[in-house]
């Protein structure tokens, strides 16, 4: 467990969380701005996401149970292994717990209780809801150790494969490479200007800066919710 968790801090300790760099939610990017160590690779670094925007964020709740009931499954969210947990400034409580291959988010509007507490998971019945509950058995099976399974909103290779091309032909256009070398590079195109001018690769390469674009200006989000589209009403 890392040394800066918060949920079983004193309050001395969560000053010196604060002091270390709380956060804030912004609701334009999803995330929130904790500090992160800049020697870490990205891959490596935990993203906090907000649960309203995140389905795989599951929102928790602190709850009164009876002890002799035998399906109660008191847990000790500080204690699980690798956890890495953050206090934002509005006392709100961000876990990141990996668990294998995989990783798993929760949030609580306060810190969890110290020690073994019984918790509630806090459902929207909206359109995202299917992910959510899956996330949520992902997670329950976690802690009783048996297999995840797959993860509801994986990527085929394919969609993986098209969005790796998208931001290189982004960063290169960003860069100032023609779109003609973008295609030279990206898609194989040989040939004269009069052969680029009627290539289909023309078109191709200046769709996939476009969506490159898309997706670096905030449409990344929408791939957090991967198979479901939401249309703004």
């Amino acid at each position: 467990m890392t040394t800066n968790i918060v949920a079983r801090s004193s309050e001395r300790k969560r000053l010196r969380l604060r002091s270390q760099g709380a956060a804030k939610p912004f609701p334009n990017d999803g995330v929130c701005d904790f500090p992160v160590d800049p020697t870490q690779p990205a891959g490596r670094t935990p993203v906090f996401w907000i649960p309203e925007l995140s389905p795989d964020v599951i929102e928790l709740r602190a709850a009164l149970a009876d002890a002799d009931d035998p399906a109660v499954m008191p847990i000790n969210l500080a204690e699980l292994p690798d956890l890495v947990a953050r206090l934002d400034d509005g006392d709100a409580w961000h876990g990141f717990w990996p668990s294998g291959a995989s990783s798993h988010q929760f949030w609580l509007p306060t810190r969890p209780a110290d020690g073994h507490a019984t918790y509630v998971v806090i459902l929207p019945l909206d359109k995202l809801l299917e992910l959510r509950a899956e996330a949520v058995l992902r997670l329950w099976r976690a802690l009783v150790d048996r297999s995840e399974g797959r993860w509801a909103h994986d990527f085929p290779q394919q969609t993986r494969d098209r969005h790796i091309l998208m931001l290189r032909a982004f960063d290169g256009r960003a860069d100032g490479a023609s779109y003609r070398k973008l295609a030279e590079v990206l898609l194989g195109f040989e040939g004269r200007k009069a052969d680029w001018d009627n290539d289909p690769r023309k078109n191709q390469v200046r769709r996939l800066v476009a969506d490159g674009r898309y997706y670096v200006r905030g449409g990344y989000r929408n791939l957090l919710h991967y198979p479901i589209t939401l249309s703004k009403c």
